[in-house]
């Protein structure tokens, strides 16, 4: 018999709600938890000796944890099973998601914490399970901050500060968001880059912006502990524009955001690195407008519990 797995494991996506690239700057960001953002199923192959085989259809991904493969799926998710002291072989993982990848919304996350949780168990340790997937995320973005592991590992709502974790936001309800894919290819690497580009030419004028970024965050953390959805909205709304001047939006991302806003949005930004990827869409009461006009984009709508 294979080195034993859990049967079932599962974690959340991520959405920044406010604060993407200040983040990097020691600025506040406010993340959420997708609940269910990848589920694992793992049984056992016919033969012990077979690498491990990972399926997620959604992804189209397909393949064998081999310890020679280049692929970087491959590579990061035998880094988390070793990291865990876990089997790299005898096993086949099947998975279901409803993020799209690479945009944004913490899919390499998700995966490696679930993965390090068939191995660790569901009542794992927070902190292990997100160091092991900091060992597979390693792979996907060489150095990552850490939130998308605290997040896709602990859900709910969290305040992030880079060096100093994660901590709790209170919610006075349930929080709607509607996430529109753009299905424009981003580089969080390049984004990142043109940020710190832009900073060293006009430092007296990015970094207020920045700062900006990150009161718009703090801000946020008020209005969802007194449940004021329309405050919210204009938040991120405007951290949307601010994004904007730091040179991470785009002209397919505001056109998505204009008609967001004209369909009846409380809010409307880019999130994560931006120049493509996802537009979160804060909802109102009656989303069916929204819905509509977005049909095309195959829109997720989720609501976050307290």
């Amino acid at each position: 018999m294979p080195i034993p797995l859990h049967p079932r494991a599962e974690a959340c996506g991520k959405v920044i709600l406010l604060g993407e690239h200040s983040v990097v700057y020691g600025h506040p960001a406010v993340a959420a938890g997708l609940p269910q953002g990848v589920c694992l199923q793992a049984v056992p192959r016919e033969h012990a000796k077979l690498p491990i085989s990972l399926s997620i259809p959604q992804w189209q991904l397909e393949l064998e944890l081999r310890a020679d493969s280049e692929h970087p799926v491959a590579r990061a998710c035998l880094e988390v099973l070793t990291h865990c002291d876990g089997p790299v072989t005898g096993w086949a993982i099947t998975g279901t998601t409803c993020l799209p990848a690479r945009a944004g919304l913490g899919s390499s996350a998700a995966l490696t914490v679930a993965l390090a949780r068939l191995v660790l168990g569901e009542h794992a340790d927070l902190d292990e399970l997100v160091d092991a997937s900091l060992a597979g995320e390693r792979v996907f973005h060489g150095e990552p901050s850490g939130l998308d592991s605290r997040v896709a590992a602990q859900g709910g709502v969290l305040r992030f500060v880079r060096g100093a974790g994660a901590e709790p936001v209170p919610l006075a309800g349930p929080l709607p968001l509607l996430l529109i894919p753009s299905n424009i290819p981003r580089s969080t690497a390049i984004q990142v880059a043109k940020v710190r580009a832009r900073l060293e030419r006009q430092r007296s004028v990015i970094t207020p912006t920045l700062s900006a970024l990150g009161a718009a965050a703090e801000a946020s953390i008020r209005a969802l502990a007194h449940q004021d959805l329309t405050a919210l909205g204009e938040l991120m709304t405007i951290a949307h524009h601010l994004l904007g001047a730091i040179d991470v939006s785009s002209p397919a991302l505001d056109a998505l955001q204009a008609s967001a806003l004209a369909a009846g949005a409380l809010g409307a930004k880019l999130t994560g690195a931006g120049g493509g990827g996802t537009l979160l869409v804060l909802p109102p009461a009656d989303p069916s407008a929204l819905l509509a006009a977005f049909a095309t984009y195959e829109p997720l709508l989720v609501e976050v519990q307290p």
